[in-house]
């Protein structure tokens, strides 16, 4: 329903432009957060924060199998009450894995928090760089292609390399080297920084499952 509004509100738009003069101009939005330096940075923030997440859970999970490790291999030298007793910390601990997993990686979650924090000054900046660009060329209208609501756009009413040029200029696209401490691990991939959905239990915790 809403693109149908969008796409009659283009065609009242152009029916118009017989009685006065309309200007009208699109953008790419996704685009303009693939390729821009700060939407880079964005994505290597997240990842760096996330891999952090990941290595604590997986550290808890670890100590847990451990744990499982040694009860097993001395549970037939234990009597009934140091069976329950450590059977009791072992489930305390994956209550504590399950917990910090929820935390990290749940519903508003940390990364989810995190992700917001980073993404929401660029995108607020690339409203107002098009708002301005708007403004300034005189425009009526512009949209966002990327939404999938524009059935033909002519090339030359694209405006996704300008805003682009624009919101660039001032920036420059990192690089996507780890720091030292951090050599030899798998380097993160910018270009999906989102906030994984769900989780296993602890004990079926695997760190790819994590990764961005």
């Amino acid at each position: 329903m809403k693109h149908i509004l969008i796409i009659a509100l283009m065609l009242g738009l152009l029916s118009c432009a017989f009685a006065q003069a309309v200007k009208l101009g699109y953008v790419n939005t996704d685009r303009l957060l693939l390729d821009s330096n700060e939407a880079a940075e964005v994505a290597r923030l997240f990842a760096l924060d996330k891999q952090n997440w990941t290595n604590q859970v997986k550290s808890l999970d670890d100590e847990i199998k451990q744990m499982e490790r040694d009860f097993e291999i001395r549970r037939l030298t234990m009597n009934e009450a140091t069976k329950r007793e450590t059977q009791s910390r072992i489930d305390a601990k994956k209550t504590e894995a399950g917990r910090l997993l929820e935390e990290f990686f749940g519903d508003n979650g940390k990364a989810e928090q995190r992700y917001r924090e980073l993404i929401d000054p660029l995108t607020k900046k690339i409203h107002d760089l098009i708002k301005k660009t708007a403004e300034d060329e005189k425009y009526t209208m512009i949209f966002d292609i990327s939404m999938g609501s524009v059935l033909y756009a002519a090339p030359s009413i694209d405006l996704t390399e300008q805003i682009l040029l624009e919101l660039n200029k001032d920036t420059v696209k990192p690089t996507t080297e780890l720091p030292p401490d951090q050599q030899g691990t798998e380097q993160p991939k910018p270009d999906e920084p989102k906030p994984p959905e769900g989780y296993k239990p602890p004990e079926d915790f695997k760190p790819e499952d994590y990764k961005p």
